[in-house]
């Protein structure tokens, strides 16, 4: 399609517009858009295994940027280990309930923010929660007696164990980059 110049020129140029189907017109700029938007669907994407009654999955891993989006499937009764993140993640619940203690405050609907630095854990309620969660997976593992730290993970590591652990159940990883 296209249009007339400014000024009533006869030259003809690219219109800004493009009509998809009858009656219906789109801008160019919007077409872009969508052809640049990453997406994909999470059902396509198998839940890992990590040993303790908790599964994950990599929606979207940009460590050079310390952004990932990760889902969390959560056994009744799950409780991680305990540790603190250097930078702040986000999470939000889609189903269960959940806290960083044994009264489960977090339920479908419930926004958290992690804060850098705060000593925590996971604790999962009586049936299966599933968590949204985006941030750097940067964190410490710290032993509760003394306070020190035991373990690190960060996004290389992160990234290294759920290639592994794809490996060890027989998946290609697959999520937005």
């Amino acid at each position: 399609m296209t249009s007339r110049l400014a000024g009533g020129a006869n030259e003809l140029t690219p219109a800004p517009f493009v009509i998809i189907e009858k009656g219906t017109v789109v801008s160019a700029s919007l077409i872009q858009e969508v052809a640049t938007t990453l997406h994909l669907h999470s059902t396509e994407l198998p839940y890992i295994d990590l040993g303790f009654g908790m599964s994950f999955r990599i929606l979207h891993a940009r460590p050079k940027e310390s952004l990932f989006v990760t889902q969390i499937l959560a056994e009744p009764f799950t409780e991680s280990h305990t540790h603190r993140h250097h930078i702040g993640n986000f999470g939000f619940t889609l189903r269960g309930q959940w806290g960083h203690d044994k009264r489960y405050l977090y339920g479908p609907g419930t926004y958290v923010f992690e804060t850098p630095g705060v000593v925590h854990q996971f604790f999962n309620g009586p049936e299966v929660s599933e968590i949204l969660f985006s941030g750097n997976p940067s964190l410490e593992f710290i032993d509760v007696e003394s306070g020190e730290v035991t373990g690190r993970n960060n996004s290389d590591t992160m990234l290294e164990r759920y290639h592994e652990l794809c490996r060890e159940a027989g998946v290609r990883p697959a999520y937005l980059e």
